[in-house]
């Protein structure tokens, strides 16, 4: 049996565009914003809608290491062969590859239903050669050819302008996927660089980035020399580095950690029960999947076990299991959270390596309106707010891809509901990120500004984007106003009464309402950037 070619490292890309007034417009739609089902359904959803158009060019690209990328544009064209023979002969065609995983079929399927069920769509050869890397794919447009020819030229040079793509290790890196791990992350500091004169702004974290001509892709941490001392951001690169035990130097370092961050969540929010010898087998399975995917390594001297750098590891899943179910903890943990927030698009590669966890609906329409009945008809105020928080239980526990890691926790002076980690493969629910903070207020009157500012507040001291208020006579008129306001700084309050609880007909009603919530703070917050 032939081994599955990973995707990881690999960036898959659909792009589309037109010339208007001379002005070039494109649409570009890529597997480090989108995964699996996601990237597929928006791919479908962006070249169907492009496509009414008779002027628009469409390209599908793999870009990244050559002998990955140029195996599967050439499984992708032997296969739109035998598609057009199979349609021919009226048969079925081919929609994936055995060969490939979730990630690349996402893609495949996207290749062949767009040329194999469009006959009118003409596949050409796209392929340009970088420095040890390429971009191979498909193109095709109804322009002749020779207009379409340099549509597509300018689209492909107009998306490496902005993306400036480059090879770190085996990983293909793309500018607007780095900068989003910076998203969230405070600016704390400036320093200036006395070499060149240009400046490097520190975030939140300890990482900086050079304010410079020459884009580096190199996170980077702040030097103990710069502060005198060592900051959080180096205690962890040297905690999470495999080479003090394993005698291996995997490079680039701030990509491997990267990787590391999100080996340690899918532990941390996983039911196993770690010990040395069940973290030894996973952590050396995860260590093959970077020298083959991600990292090159070289040689270096050992300096302690691994038993010892197992114990680390322990210990970072321990602490960050304590910080997700609401528990205070150092930076560390919350610096690990920031990078999810944008890193998530990893796990697909990681996922066989934790025991997945079985999703069962327990929801029924019932039972979900008997005990919101009993939580608003009680009198006294202590029953009144744990039963309406069981009602809010409920609910979260049937929604699938969120899972809830906390009751009732104490944080510093502050008192979290109840706490919820993403264990999805939901692009969708991701964009609520990776720990959600979740606040229940079973209230005869509406839940007032006061209110929403301190869940701002807690979720502020806490790193996450997104809290969810669930407020059983719903929020007043300058709560509403101030949600939106946070909203344009990037924290996110989901407002969720019990009338649009008592409204659910099924589990899958109660995640699209949280997405649907969810949109409509993003199109306040467009809407105010126009405005």
């Amino acid at each position: 049996m032939e081994e599955v070619i990973f995707s990881a490292g690999l960036v898959y890309l659909y792009l589309n565009g037109y010339v208007e007034n001379e002005m070039l417009c494109i649409q570009s739609i890529d597997t480090y914003r989108h995964f699996e089902d996601g990237f597929y359904q928006h791919v479908i959803e962006g070249s169907t809608i492009a496509d009414e158009d008779d002027e628009i060019v469409h390209i599908f690209a793999i870009v990244g290491i050559k002998e990955k990328a140029n195996q599967i544009y050439f499984m992708l064209e032997n296969t739109l062969k035998d598609n057009f023979n199979h349609i021919l002969a009226g048969e079925n065609i081919k929609k994936s590859s055995k060969m490939l995983d979730k990630t690349g079929n996402a893609f495949f399927r996207c290749v062949q239903e767009f040329f194999c069920e469009q006959l009118d769509h003409f596949p050409k050869q796209v392929y340009h050669d970088f420095d040890g890397f390429i971009i191979r794919g498909i193109c095709c447009s109804r322009l002749p050819n020779y207009v379409g020819d340099s549509i597509t030229n300018k689209i492909i040079s107009l998306w490496l302008e902005r993306e400036e793509p480059m090879l770190c290790g085996k990983q293909l890196m793309i500018r607007s996927f780095f900068v989003r791990d910076f998203i969230g992350r405070k600016v704390i500091a400036s320093f200036p660089n006395i070499e060149n004169g240009s400046w490097r702004f520190i975030f939140e974290g300890g990482h900086q980035i050079s304010i410079d001509e020459e884009f580096s892709y190199l996170k980077e941490t702040l030097h103990p020399n710069d502060l005198g001392g060592f900051c959080s951001s180096n205690v962890q690169s040297i905690l999470m580095n495999p080479i003090y035990a394993y005698g291996q130097w995997f490079q680039p370092t701030d990509i491997c950690e990267e990787w590391h961050k999100v080996f340690l969540y899918l532990c941390a929010v996983s039911d196993n029960e770690w010990n040395e010898v069940s973290i030894s087998k996973i952590y050396d399975m995860f260590l093959d999947f970077l020298r083959k995917n991600i990292c090159i390594t070289m040689e270096v001297p050992s300096l302690i076990s691994k038993s010892e750098y197992y114990k680390i590891l322990l210990m970072h899943i321990i602490n960050f299991r304590s910080f997700l179910k609401g528990e205070d903890e150092p930076v560390l943990s919350k610096d690990l959270l920031q990078t999810m927030n944008s890193r998530y698009v990893y796990l697909p590669y990681l996922w066989t390596l934790i025991p997945q966890i079985t999703y069962k609906s327990t929801f029924s329409v019932n039972n979900l309106k008997k005990q919101i009945y009993e939580a608003i008809k009680e009198n006294d105020s202590y029953i009144k707010g744990i039963l309406w928080e069981n009602v809010v239980a409920y609910v979260l526990n049937n929604v699938e891809g969120l899972k809830i890691t906390g009751r009732r926790i104490r944080a510093g002076n502050q008192e979290i509901d109840i706490s919820l980690v993403n264990i999805s493969l939901d692009d969708q629910l991701w964009q609520l990120g990776a720990y959600i903070l979740v606040e229940c207020k079973n209230w005869s009157s509406h839940v007032d500004l006061h209110q929403i500012r301190n869940i701002a507040h807690i979720s502020n001291l806490k790193g996450n984007k997104t809290s969810i208020l669930f407020a059983s006579n719903g929020i007043t008129i300058d709560a509403q106003k101030e949600i939106y306001r946070l909203a344009t700084e990037s924290s996110f309050i989901i407002c969720i009464t019990a009338n649009e609880l008592l409204q659910m007909t099924s589990a899958k009603d109660c995640k699209m309402l949280i997405l649907d919530k969810w949109e409509h703070l993003q199109e306040n917050v467009e809407l105010a950037s126009i405005l």
